[in-house]
């Protein structure tokens, strides 16, 4: 069995595409690494207010191509480098305005029609201090706008904002019981930049349970949740009027989101060195953020070697060192 296997199937990737969240206690070994490229298809249907309700104010499609490289310097440490290009399109009767009030001044981006660019350029960097039963893995994340883009819409790309995250991945696996079983998890505290007199500082987490079912063929089950300590919120009846015209300009930003969003995929190696996978997600409850009535992905991982490597292919188990990628939107708001 090839020495990688990606697992696809949720992001939290809302909100400055935090996202992907991809969890992974288990590092390639030395000079070895891959390179993915996913396409991703998110729908929208309600927005959810700040108690929870969901309110139809009209539909946001989200469509996503993302280039990610990951490559080990060491066995224990590796770094990754991602950009995505996202577009969206809004449908709806109730879009954002400039000036509130005025109809006249709908956003060019909430004209019904697809509006895209490229997004924010995430590196992050993993050390593994643990390859014991439970694997542990500390991480640091930067995203970082590759240049000034509009965020104020529903089609929006991103909230141009730089974001740095500090957090943990772990992992294991579940023998004796279920030996081709492993689970992953991931905690991560982001601090945002500050816009309009708020630095939003977010948490996330990230569960993940695999399964091989032959030498071929794994699936897998995801839960990601975002959960934002600080923000505005948006009041059913009354958003946006409870907001200044600076918190307006600047709310999806800002918001006190929350989010819970559940998924499944599963991946095929087509040859030692090459993984297809589709995953599937939807958000089951969120506040102050959009919904995701759908999130469909599929995408290739293929992995490569600075140099000849064959012989460290055997130093971990090849169910543990498969990579898990957890996607479910291509933005967030």
């Amino acid at each position: 069995m090839n020495s990688f296997k990606l697992l696809s199937s949720l992001s939290a990737l809302f909100v400055s595409f935090p996202c992907c969240l991809f969890s992974q206690a288990w590092l390639s070994p030395k000079d070895q690494g891959t390179v993915t490229l996913l396409y991703q298809y998110g729908f929208d249907r309600y927005h959810a207010m700040s108690q929870g309700e969901a309110v139809d104010r009209g539909h946001t499609s989200l469509q996503a191509l993302m280039v990610d490289v990951d490559y080990s310097l060491t066995d224990r440490l590796a770094v990754r480098l991602g950009l995505p290009y996202i577009k969206g399109k809004y449908s709806g009767s109730q879009p954002h305005l400039l000036v509130r009030g005025q109809p006249d001044t709908v956003v060019a981006l909430d004209d019904g029609r697809y509006h895209g660019g490229l997004q924010d350029v995430r590196f992050d960097v993993r050390y593994n201090v643990s390859r014991k039963k439970l694997m542990v893995t500390p991480f640091f994340q930067a995203s970082v706008p590759s240049h000034s883009y509009p965020t104020l819409g529903h089609g929006a790309v991103g909230t141009d904002q730089r974001e740095y995250r500090i957090g943990v991945n772990l992992g294991g696996r579940l023998n004796p019981f279920l030996p081709k079983a492993y689970v992953q998890g991931r905690y991560a505290f982001g601090m945002v930049e500050q816009v309009a007199h708020i630095a939003p500082k977010r948490s996330y987490a990230e569960f993940q349970f695999g399964y091989v079912l032959s030498r071929h063929v794994s699936i897998q089950a995801s839960t990601v949740w975002n959960h934002s300590h600080n923000g505005i919120d948006f009041i059913n009846s009354v958003f946006p009027n409870n907001l200044t015209d600076e918190q307006y300009l600047n709310h999806d930003r800002i918001s006190r989101l929350n989010l819970l969003d559940v998924g499944s995929s599963a991946s095929y190696a087509i040859t030692q060195k090459t993984n297809l996978f589709v995953g599937w997600g939807r958000s089951i409850w969120g506040t102050n953020t959009h919904l995701r009535a759908l999130v469909l992905t599929v995408g290739v991982t293929k992995s490569f070697a600075a140099r000849s490597r064959e012989e460290k292919a055997s130093v971990l188990p090849s169910m543990e060192s498969k990579k898990a990628l957890v996607c479910t939107c291509a933005k967030s708001k």
